[in-house]
């Protein structure tokens, strides 16, 4: 008889001269009578043979459930980002059907104690997904995490590193990639130009432009995403580095195979704990990138066409160079975070252009200030 990797067989039981047994098949129960012990017996071990031969792992599931995505057209980033986020917080050793409500409500409890609550919303959405796509594949009959109810109220945009902690990341990435660590080397990319982590992930050999001094970005999440961005000269280098000797094709990061997304978040995780800060997501230092650039000066329209999004309105359409609002805004970030903190600079006490304008001006002569003011005119019309 058929039946899925979820079926617990009960019995034999004896019932006067019978023997019987009892399938509980998720919500479905059948009773199987036989003439003797031994029949029965004998039953419930072809039966058990059959469930064997049926029973999926979770981790196994995860990978049909994120293939049949793909097939229904959802993007590889996408499907990547859900198998990497199930596959970190669900058993995926154990059996599908093996998982019960209350082992559902302690999994998702447990998030609770490790991630923000956006963070284990979604999570706990997905898990809900998974689970009644395998109820649609007979896969299993229940969906242990349908009773399961988001906990805690998720915070407007994305937990952030002040100033200083940034600072202090920042310079501790820029040393390890320049001892040619790649993971510090793609943070560094969220942080200074504000990528997507998808972006950082798929970028190739060949989208490295004038020797790692411009990325280029042809495609991405929306219209919007594609630009050239100027890389601070603190990273070109090793961009350039890590691309040497690769063909064209092959990812910056991680070469032919490429990495993951979790490869990023548990980097940045280790990060955090190694330097002692908050723990935050690699999507969170493209919001730090964004709140530095409003810290710097830059406008909203500006901010926008840096992180790829739609607001970027006619003039940047029809006037602007493409590459030229985004790149004085990564130079302006890119100077903010390696400079050294205020009252700490070693070249605190050297002279602004303006004071070397006006102490040169106080030097010269009265006759030679009257021959600078008659020519300045004609410099205004050059």
């Amino acid at each position: 008889m058929p039946v899925s990797s979820g079926a617990r067989i009960l019995g034999p039981y004896q019932a006067r001269d019978k023997w019987r047994l009892v399938i509980i098949d998720g919500p479905s129960r059948k009773s199987l009578v036989f003439g003797s012990v031994e029949q029965a017996e004998a039953a419930r071990s072809s039966i058990g043979e059959q469930l064997k031969q049926h029973v999926i792992l979770v981790g196994e599931a995860l990978e049909q459930f994120t293939a049949d995505k793909l097939r229904k057209g959802c993007k590889p980033q996408s499907a990547q980002a859900v198998f990497d986020r199930l596959s970190g917080i669900l058993p995926t050793h154990k059996p599908l059907a093996s998982i019960t409500p209350t082992e559902a409500q302690q999994l998702y409890e447990s998030l609770g104690e490790r991630f923000a609550a956006a963070t284990h919303h979604a999570a706990l959405k997905r898990a809900k997904e998974l689970y009644r796509w395998a109820i649609e594949h007979n896969l299993v009959h229940q969906n242990p995490f349908a009773l399961v109810k988001p906990v805690g109220k998720p915070r407007r945009g994305k937990p952030q590193l002040s100033l200083d902690e940034a600072r202090k990341l920042s310079q501790t990435l820029i040393t390890d990639a320049r001892q040619g660590d790649e993971l510090a080397a793609a943070l560094l990319l969220q942080v200074l130009l504000g990528l997507r982590t998808s972006e950082v992930l798929r970028r190739r050999v060949r989208d490295l432009d004038d020797g790692g001094r411009v990325l280029v970005i042809p495609s991405g999440k929306t219209e919007n995403a594609r630009r050239r961005l100027e890389v601070p000269e603190s990273l070109s280098g090793l961009l350039r580095h890590l691309g040497v000797g690769k063909p064209a094709d092959s990812y910056v990061f991680g070469g032919e195979n490429g990495h993951s997304q979790a490869w990023m978040w548990k980097g940045l995780r280790r990060y955090c704990e190694k330097l002692d800060l908050p723990l935050v997501c690699p999507h969170s230092l493209r919001g730090l990138h964004s709140s530095l650039a409003v810290e710097a000066g830059r406008t909203s329209q500006e901010i926008a066409a840096q992180l790829g999004h739609g607001s970027f309105g006619v003039t940047a359409l029809h006037y602007v160079r493409p590459g030229a609002i985004e790149n004085t805004r990564i130079r302006k970030v890119s100077g903010l975070l390696t400079q050294a903190p205020h009252g700490t600079n070693p070249n605190e006490g050297t002279p602004t252009l303006k004071e070397s304008v006006l102490a040169q001006l106080a030097a010269l002569s009265e006759a030679e200030l009257v021959k600078l003011l008659a020519v300045l005119p004609q410099l205004g019309k050059t």
